[in-house]
């Protein structure tokens, strides 16, 4: 069980202590109240409010009194649904200004940069200090651009962003998925 995924779900067995990271985004409170806690999601005017089409947060559960409209507060976004992570975090719902396309060449460099920083340690071999090949970790980055696993290297799914995709997606020529949650495999 890993507690960042399970979040908004009953837990099942012992459960453990953890600390999660949790997507907030400042927002307007539309035409009604709100309490702490409050399933909320875009309105038609771009504020926030109860009964939108789609709920994709809650008001900020520690907030000790109600938002009122024109009120800006944080809204906490529901778990596993942000697109990427890195403390500034994509998500279908808001917009985010597209960055220049990379050339081929600079994206392979930057990307077996990437890879040797992100995910060179050999945690299945026999020796522990050993690193994989660069080769072996940039084909690892690209294959995790398909699959959406990171196999053993939990902290590389933070550094999977925008960045990350439109230089994936300059080696590649495909459009990466984007919208899918990246997860380890160990």
């Amino acid at each position: 069980m890993t507690v960042q995924t399970d979040i908004g779900k009953l837990i099942v067995g012992e459960g453990e202590r953890d600390a999660i990271h949790i997507a907030v985004a400042p927002v307007v409170c539309g035409d009604s109240p709100l309490s702490a806690g409050m399933r909320i999601g875009f309105k038609e005017d771009g504020k926030v409010g109860r009964l939108p089409q789609e709920v994709i947060g809650i008001v900020d559960p520690f907030l000790t009194e109600s938002v009122y409209p024109g009120d800006k507060f944080f809204m906490f976004l529901l778990p596993n649904t942000i697109t990427s992570l890195r403390h500034n975090w994509t998500h279908p719902a808001f917009e985010v200004e597209a960055p220049p396309q990379p050339t081929k060449s600079a994206s392979e460099q930057w990307m077996q940069a990437w890879a040797v920083q992100h995910m060179s340690e050999d945690y299945y071999g026999d020796d522990y200090e050993k690193k994989r090949s660069p080769e072996v970790a940039y084909a690892a980055a690209i294959e995790a651009g398909h699959t959406h696993s990171i196999g053993p290297y939990e902290s590389a799914r933070e550094y999977i962003d925008d960045e990350w995709w439109a230089h994936w997606e300059a080696i590649t020529g495909e459009r990466g998925d984007r919208e899918n949650y990246f997860s380890c495999a160990c």
